[in-house]
């Protein structure tokens, strides 16, 4: 086997490809010393790193595709709700190993903020665990328990901003002017020049971009809630800081990190402050980072935007060659796409999703998903509906009214940011959204647990690493308990946050939804499907065609059974039985055709 270059090699070899991007952020005045700077923080982060996550590094520079796999599969949750701290999760690996889970995203596990935190996404130390769960030696012990199942640990990075205590803004409100540099502080009426051009988040429970601070003298940038800070990624100083933060957390054994919000780190007067060329710049640097000092290591992006913005994500060609950016993007336009197919019993928009979802440059793939702890957020596929229909708002608008329960749905939504009267999202869990909740008989329970595994198909048949939300694979139901809690009552998507309920492993809901997941997973494998998906027609509206692997894959979107010409001879690989002529897909249900060996 070939040698594996050193970290001084890589330094030599990867180092002009972060250093380019710095130029780019920074200028080429003083270039040079913030080099030198950086290259000190990743010799010093690299000799640090344990020597089973060294061992690790030369595995994955060996097989870089490593997470390209049809057996890759992944599970989110937060560690209080799924089992209270870390060493309770860690005896609870069992469990993610019965699902067959490669990967593991732990939610809000770093310390936030005491008090209101945006659900734990306000951090108040990027180095330290949020206490009532553990410790970083509990993460350690999780992570080598992972790695001996194959598992591979995520935790959140939150790039736009810190907590409003974290220890770089409490110096900055004391007058560190080092500290006060590495936030956005604008004079009155900058801010409102500014607030002309930007979008906002929470319109409903933190309306606006910008809070006065009166210790810091002026208006602070908060995009998202006010004891947000949004971080000042024109000061070089946080790009340093942040390397430095990424590496550490890299060596305690996080294999992956989510970064958080990076649409919106590089902001421009005049501009909506999103999905600018230099936020990418930015996710350059930190992977060429990590590609140097813990090259094991994944990142990922929450670029929840629309469809076509997102590519860019995965890396581009700026004129100097391929710069890769994300290992993983979330495709979050395919997960609205999935909900929006069953509200309109049509295919039309999973179809449109996942053709502008191909050509992924190797070494990258999509994860996909059908919830995880945020809502739904519509607008996003705005742009991919108009190419559909000349109303794309008033479509969207019905098909959210849908998944919120009206106009005598089955589904149990709950609109978020909004009275229902606007698009914005919506929340709920799976399986309330689609029908296990409002199902008063069998029949209609047997419906909704076919909806789920539609929707669970489009995540696995379309080659991404699919994940699974916690407690979606035993059917748990929302969770209205958290209006009573006087610190998350404001906050709506708490509704799919509810404890993992432990008690139900082996209901009926539970093992219906499991063996689904596992004949689903397996038929993926079989199939040897991954990667960028590919749709094909079915010559039926109501039913979605995906290429995968080998296989011909068939979901059908409507409440009626609907023939195809689905390969004759071919082998069901969900039911184990041979496909006859103009064999028909049930309703709300999926043919997954493969060829007789």
């Amino acid at each position: 086997m070939a040698s594996v270059p050193s970290s001084d090699q890589r330094i030599a070899k990867l180092g002009p490809r972060l250093k380019r991007q710095l130029g780019r952020l920074y200028g080429d005045e003083g270039l040079d010393r913030l080099w030198a700077r950086v290259a000190d923080i990743l010799r010093a982060r690299a000799g640090e790193r344990p020597a089973a996550l060294v061992a690790l590094d030369e595995a994955r520079l060996a097989d870089p595709d490593w997470f390209v796999a049809p057996d890759m599969v992944g599970y989110s949750t937060y560690v209080d709700r799924f089992a209270g701290t870390l060493a309770g999760l860690t005896g609870r690996v069992d469990h993610l190993e019965s699902l067959g889970v490669r990967y593991l995203h732990l939610l809000a596990l770093l310390k936030a903020r005491q008090g209101d935190s945006d659900g734990g996404f306000a951090v108040a130390d990027y180095l330290a665990v949020e206490p009532r769960l553990g410790t970083m030696a509990d993460v350690e012990r999780l992570a080598e328990r992972l790695r001996a199942g194959r598992i591979s640990l995520c935790v959140d990075l939150a790039l736009n901003h810190t907590a409003d205590d974290h220890a770089w803004a409490v110096a900055a409100r004391a007058g560190d002017p080092h500290y006060r540099a590495f936030y956005h502080v604008l004079g009155e009426a900058e801010a409102q020049a500014s607030e002309a051009d930007l979008a906002q988040v929470f319109p409903t429970t933190a309306p606006g971009n910008f809070t006065h601070m009166p210790a810091m003298g002026g208006w602070v940038w908060t995009t998202f809630y006010p004891f947000q800070w949004d971080l000042n990624w024109a000061n070089p100083e946080v790009m340093l800081a942040m390397i430095d933060t990424m590496l550490r957390l890299a060596n305690h054994g996080f294999e992956a990190f989510r970064l958080d919000s990076t649409a919106f780190l590089w902001k421009m007067p005049g501009t909506n402050c999103r999905n600018l060329p230099q936020a990418h710049f930015i996710v350059r640097a930190l992977r060429a980072a990590l590609d140097i000092a813990a090259p094991a290591t994944l990142l990922k992006a929450e670029a929840i935007v629309p469809t076509a913005l997102v590519p860019p994500y995965f890396g581009a060609d700026d004129g100097d060659g391929f710069e890769a950016e994300c290992h993983l993007v979330y495709n979050n336009s395919l997960m609205v796409a999935g909900w929006v197919g069953l509200a309109e019993q049509s295919a039309a928009l999973p179809d449109a999703i996942l053709r502008a979802s191909g050509g992924l440059p190797r070494g990258a793939n999509w994860l996909s998903y059908a919830r995880c702890h945020d809502d739904i957020g519509w607008g996003n596929v705005l742009a991919d509906l108009a190419g559909i229909d000349a109303d794309p708002v008033g479509r969207l608008t019905a098909a959210a009214r849908f998944i919120d329960g009206q106009d005598g749905s089955w589904a149990r939504g709950e609109p978020f940011q909004s009275d229902g009267s606007a698009l914005h999202g919506t929340n709920g869990t799976m399986a309330s959204l689609a029908g296990l909740e409002s199902a008063h008989d069998d029949a209609a329970r047997d419906m909704a647990f076919r909806r789920i595994a539609l929707l669970n198909a489009l995540t696995i048949a379309s080659g991404g690493l699919a994940t699974t939300y916690m407690g979606d694979e035993i059917g748990m139901l929302n969770d209205h308990g958290y209006l009573a809690d006087p610190e998350r009552w404001h906050e709506g998507r708490w509704l799919h946050r509810g404890r993992m309920d432990w008690d139900r492993l082996d209901d009926a809901a539970a093992t219906r939804i499991t063996r689904d997941l596992a004949r689903l997973r397996s038929a993926r494998v079989a199939s040897g499907g991954v990667g960028a998906p590919a749709a094909f027609a079915t010559g039926a509206p109501e039913v979605l065609g995906i290429a995968c692997g080998t296989d011909r894959v068939f979901l059908n979107f409507s409440g009626k059974p609907v023939a195809v010409d689905a390969t004759e001879g071919w082998r069901d690989r969900l039911a184990d039985a041979l496909i006859m002529r103009d064999a028909p897909v049930e309703p709300w249900s999926i043919l997954w055709a493969g060829p007789v060996a």
